[in-house]
């Protein structure tokens, strides 16, 4: 069996990005795959009957994925050459699974590929989040710690968060129609230390405060601004959102709670700030008290030394202690 960093055995059924792409693809389709590594989502299509012309560059990678594929394509997705075998086709599904986030500029190849899409066609589409929470905290720790995998593979060269997304799918022509997350707390990612080194206010505070601080990947559907399949998932994924999804309601809750924390949190320390300033305001009178009290003890005393001074001037300078000068020398 050929081992590869990237292969793992997923739940179809699961949360993950691979088995939530392998889900938004029907029965049978015919499914264009961009980069398709070790071939993870390419089995679970096959195992659909989806007839899979797979695209990629790492021929150990196609190697593996070859017998779940109808056709393979070794090519480099960089290439502005890389589709011209593939002119005139059309599929219902093109994915790019964790992809783009590997190229230099992921918006040429995405501006082509309506091109691939039959009427009704879509773009399936799976990226990390460069917003999680671990990365936030290891950012505030100074530090952008690039992995072996994960959030920060080594080979990502492009990163983005929510907004980004949206802004390059504008840019290329695609409107999203249907967005999932898959969550994962910051406790269990791959940079879990530069969380758990955070005091647990600052943990609070970035839960709140961070949209998708607990989004580890965004997996989405978009068509074409034009696309007849637009208007047709649009109605019915309308019908699909009656009720809000279990994933839905635990974030919401999970929010919920961070906001409950966080106020009870603030509630205590204001408390201990009113203690605080109230001892203080004591303590500043008590010590203004005594300076007062110091100042004036000092200035009597100032003048009581001074009139001893004046008094003992006078004796000295006196006829009387002049005459009993030798008297007093006798006495010695």
């Amino acid at each position: 069996m050929i081992k590869h960093r990237y292969a793992h055995e997923i739940d179809p059924n699961g949360g993950s990005a691979a088995a939530r792409l392998g889900r938004m693809v029907e029965a049978g389709q015919r499914v264009l795959e961009l980069g398709t590594g070790p071939g993870t989502v390419t089995r679970i299509l096959y195992s659909k009957g989806c007839k899979v012309t797979g695209v990629e560059m790492d021929p150990e990678s196609l190697t593996m994925c070859a017998p779940f594929c109808e056709r393979t394509l070794q090519a480099n997705l960089e290439d502005p050459l890389w589709h011209q075998s593939l002119a005139g086709e059309k599929f219902d599904v093109v994915l790019c699974a964790d992809v783009l986030e590997h190229l230099r500029d992921p918006q040429p190849l995405l501006s082509l590929l309506p091109q691939f899409l039959n009427e009704t066609g879509c773009v399936l589409i799976s990226l990390p989040n460069a917003s999680h929470l671990t990365v936030v905290a290891s950012l505030m720790a100074g530090r952008f710690p690039y992995q072996t995998k994960g959030l920060l593979d080594k080979t990502h060269l492009r990163f983005f968060g929510r907004e980004d997304i949206q802004t390059l799918l504008s840019d290329c022509g695609l409107v999203p129609q249907r967005w999932e997350t898959v969550q994962l707390d910051p406790s269990e990612a791959e940079l879990s230390h530069f969380w758990e080194n955070l005091e647990p206010f600052d943990q609070d505070f970035l839960r709140v405060k961070c949209q998708d601080g607990l989004v580890y990947q965004h997996v989405l559907r978009a068509y074409p601004k034009h696309s007849a399949g637009l208007r047709i998932d649009l109605q019915k994924d309308s019908e699909d959102e009656t009720h809000p999804t279990q994933e839905k309601t635990q974030a919401l809750q999970t929010l919920i709670t961070s906001l409950e924390e966080l106020k009870q949190v603030h509630e205590v320390l204001a408390q201990e700030w009113e203690q605080e300033k109230a001892q203080l305001s004591e303590r500043l009178e008590q010590l203004s008290a005594s300076l007062d009290h110091s100042q004036a003890t000092l200035a009597w005393t100032e003048d009581q030394l001074k009139n001893h001074q004046d008094s003992l001037q006078e004796v000295l300078s006196s006829a009387s202690w002049k005459f009993t000068k030798p008297l007093r020398a006798l006495k010695r």
